[in-house]
This record gives structure tokens, sequence and C-alpha cells, in this order.
């Protein structure tokens, strides 16, 4: 049982604890009842927590899962539960870790700072309920992909909190991510832009209507005319399969910071090309065949040009030159001023 000097500031165990103790496992008992002393106890010093730590850590790996979660039910509520056991119960189980993550939704990270210790305590810290701004911030610098995955998921980190375009930026590169923030439904128009080439057709469709109904004034604000030496550079770039050259005329053409990252050959990226092309304002024809020369990918299955020729036919070239500026997190004309 626990030492005499813990039994100085620790009460008697509690009838709960008295029944395991019938329990016939040594170890268990001898661990619940120091565990239930030390949640209860009135005060505890330092001592009362490192010699509290040492019982744990030593008895820990020697016990059941059953009997574990027992522990991490009583011992995860308390304040001053060391961090190494914190840390011992989300790594040894999926039953444990719940019962850890599922107490850190509702608890301030103050209280837990074990929690950054792990991937399993961070990913419970995302997913709190009422998560605060510097713990956003603690683990947004971390860049951890399935934190961000939490964070995106988590309806108390709402999308005008500090924080939220970080983690909209990152979708912009990230699949995964973009999906789960599609999901959620406070997202603003432009956040929707961004998420773009993650999104479903039916929400594509969805995000141009609404496009084209917003910015009908860029109209005659931004507009575009290739020269027949631009659309020479255009095609024979895409005739020598040189993505960087393409992508540096694009930029230029639109006038893009320099170093901006397009990366239209990457497969989750296809669909920017034509986006691209239509801003502006090729035909259908030029958009599929700089595809096709571009590289084999943009042009196969034949569902891949078809789609291209949709793009072209139904999206306005506002509509198009605003979701790329979305998408790439930049604006047109911005290297002019």
């Amino acid at each position: 049982m626990a030492s005499a000097g813990l039994q100085d500031f620790w009460p008697g165990p509690s009838e709960g604890a008295a029944a395991v103790e019938k329990s016939g496992n040594p170890r268990a008992t001898l661990l619940m009842v120091n565990a239930q002393m030390f949640v209860a106890a009135p005060a505890r010093d330092r001592e009362a927590v490192e010699t509290f730590e040492a019982l744990a850590l030593g008895f820990l790996p020697l016990l059941d899962t059953p009997t574990l979660v027992t522990i991490a039910r009583i011992l995860t509520p308390c304040p001053d539960t060391p961090d190494s056991v914190l840390a011992y119960l989300l790594r040894h189980s999926p039953q444990t870790r719940d019962v850890v993550i599922g107490h850190s939704r509702h608890a301030g990270a103050e209280n837990a700072p074990a929690l950054f210790g792990s991937s399993e305590g961070r990913m419970a810290l995302a997913a709190r309920a009422g998560i605060d701004a510097l713990t956003v911030a603690r683990l947004l610098v971390l860049e951890e992909a399935v934190v961000d995955d939490a964070l995106a998921a988590n309806k108390s980190f709402v999308s005008c909190e500090e924080g939220f375009a970080l983690l909209l930026d990152r979708a912009r590169h990230r699949p995964a991510l973009a999906h789960i923030l599609l999901s959620r439904e406070d997202l603003c128009e432009h956040d929707e832009a961004a998420l773009y080439l993650a999104a479903s057709p039916e929400r594509r469709d969805d995000i141009r209507l609404r496009l084209h109904d917003t910015i009908a004034h860029r109209r005659a604000v931004v507009s575009f005319s290739l020269s027949d030496d631009d659309r020479d550079t255009l095609t024979n770039a895409a005739r020598k399969g040189d993505g960087p050259a393409l992508e540096a005329f694009l930029t230029t053409a639109f006038g893009f910071p320099d170093g901006t990252q397009w990366h239209v050959l990457r497969t989750d990226r296809h669909d920017l090309l034509p986006l691209a092309l239509k801003a502006l304002g090729l035909s259908p024809r030029e958009m599929a065949g700089i595809a096709i020369d571009l590289h084999p990918a943009l042009a196969h299955p034949l569902s891949a040009i078809k789609r291209l020729i949709r793009v072209a036919r139904e999206t306005d070239s506002a509509v198009a030159l605003a979701l790329v500026e979305a998408i790439l997190n930049v604006q047109a004309l911005s290297a002019r001023d």
C-alpha cells in the first residue's frame, strides 16, 4: 500500500478500491488503491507527486488493459497526474488512449502538458471542445498532419479565428486536409474557392456559380490578351514538356509574384491548368492541345480531356481567374504594382 509518508496526506482507500483488493491481483490492487488515494488527497506536494510517479511507472507495465483503463479513468481528470503516467496511458492501447483523449477534450491544455509530448496527446488537444488560441498556436507550429486534421474537424476552432488561415494554406497543398475542411459549414466563399481542387464535382459547380454572382465587377477591371508571341511561347513550352517554363510563363502573364508555386503536373492539381488557360482567354481547342503536349497524364484517360473542355465551356474567365488566385493565394497583377 502507500508508504507511511504518503499516508500522512492521502486519505484511506474508497470502497471501490477495497473491492479491487478482492480481485486477486496484488499489483492491480496496490496501484488502484494508491491511484484513488492520490486523486482524493487534499494536497499533493512535489514529493507526493514524484513518489506516486515512481510507483505508477513501476507497476503500469505489469497490468492488463482492463485494469489500465480503470486506472486511466481515475487518474486522467486529476491535474497533478504526472505527465509520464499520462504519456504511458496514451501509448499503451487504443482503449487507454481513448480514455485520456476523451477527458482531454474537455480539459485545459495547461492541466496536461504531457499531451504535447505525443502525437496521440496532441490529437486529443486538437479535438478539445473550447480549444484556446494558445493551444492552437502550439499545435500548428509543429506542422503535424494528423494534428492539423484534428484541428480541421474541430468545430470549436472556427474559421474566423487566428490560425485558421494557416490551416487553410496547408490544405491548398494537402487534399486530405482540404477534404476535412470542406465538410465544415463555416467556410466563407474565398475559403471554398481556395479548396476548389479537392472539392467534388457538385461542390465545384456550386463554388463557380456563387463566384459568378459576386465578381461581376472584375470583368471590366482584370482581363488578359495574349499576343501571337505569347501563344507561341506557351505552346512551345508545352510541346517540350517543360512544366517549369510553362509555369514561369503563367506567372508572368498573370503578373503573379515571382516564385509562385503552381505544381500543375502534380496529380491532385491537374485541373489548375485549364482554369489558368481559361483565365487567359484560350479556346477549348488551344487548351486541349497544350494539355496533350505537356504530359500524357493530363490527356489520359479520355475523361481528362472531356473535363478540361467542360471547364473551358462552363467557366467564365473571371471566375477561372478568381479560382486560380484563391488556389495559389496570390493576386493578379500584383507584380506590376
